[in-house]
């Protein structure tokens, strides 16, 4: 029982050691950045530059508060090889060498994907997201956008279309440790199609087809490739352990 309480608090102090990591390389990137906050602020305008809109405040903090929400939603993004790094050296523990070794091989491309879906959903969907909401409003309402509601929206849109990138690779990886099969990824082909389409279709209502599939083809081409990743993977270590099983036969048969 000793040795359980003590393997809890071992990783309850792993788990503490690891988030400290990630607060103090989030918060040190965010001071960093804060200084640079006029520079970003102008790039995330570009979005809707072409409704000659300003953004205004409405409480006397918000000005304040509106430029450390813009510095921690960049030092999140910029530190999020840390943090997916540190996320895995929590997961490691439980995990055999070789385990160990996939998932480390495996964590630059992760951060990669995540910071490739960012720079997809803030040039290819935001724009055309921002155009149909700002245009569909501005029918019957005179727009006056809050610059804490906009940034927020940007900062969240953007990593939700980071982690839409993520998903199909942790599926493969997921795949490796055999916690997932292609078999039931199949089943769910469909109803994932489906669910990819009907976000498209809300945050691009207005757009042209073909700017429709380009947003959309990337998460379910990756889909499909990590269906064939993992199914390919499935039949060499079903052929390995046919390989295996027959020479074990094989050996009990000439010792016969």
């Amino acid at each position: 029982m000793a040795a359980n309480e003590m393997s809890v608090v071992d990783h309850l102090h792993e788990l503490r050691k690891r988030l400290i990591i990630c607060v103090i390389s989030i918060s040190s990137a965010a001071f960093y950045t804060y200084d640079k906050v006029n520079y970003l602020i102008n790039i995330l305008m570009k979005p809707i530059a072409k409704f000659s809109l300003s953004l205004v405040y409405f409480k006397l903090t918000e000005g304040f508060v509106t430029r450390l929400e813009v510095s921690l939603i960049v030092a999140i993004i910029i530190t999020s090889p840390i943090t997916i790094y540190e996320i895995l050296a929590f997961v490691r523990v439980g995990l055999t060498k070789t385990e160990k070794k996939f998932l480390y091989k495996n964590a630059f491309i992760i951060s990669s994907l995540f910071i490739i879906g960012i720079v997809f959903g803030y040039t290819m969907i935001l724009p055309h997201s921002l155009s149909f909401l700002i245009s569909y409003g501005n029918t019957y309402l005179k727009p006056v956008l809050n610059g804490s509601t906009y940034f927020n929206f940007i900062g969240i849109f953007c990593l939700y279309t980071g982690i839409m990138f993520l998903i199909p690779y942790i599926l493969v990886i997921l795949g490796k440790l055999s916690l997932i099969s292609s078999k039931i990824l199949r089943k769910k082909q469909i109803p994932v199609m489906l669910g990819v389409l009907v976000v498209e279709g809300v945050l691009l209502p207005s757009v042209n087809f073909l700017t429709f599939v380009v947003a959309a083809a990337p998460v379910l081409l990756m889909y499909e490739v990590s269906i064939w990743i993992i199914f390919l993977s499935e039949r060499r270590k079903r052929r390995r352990e046919n390989v295996s099983s027959n020479s074990r036969k094989g050996f009990k048969f000439r010792r016969k």
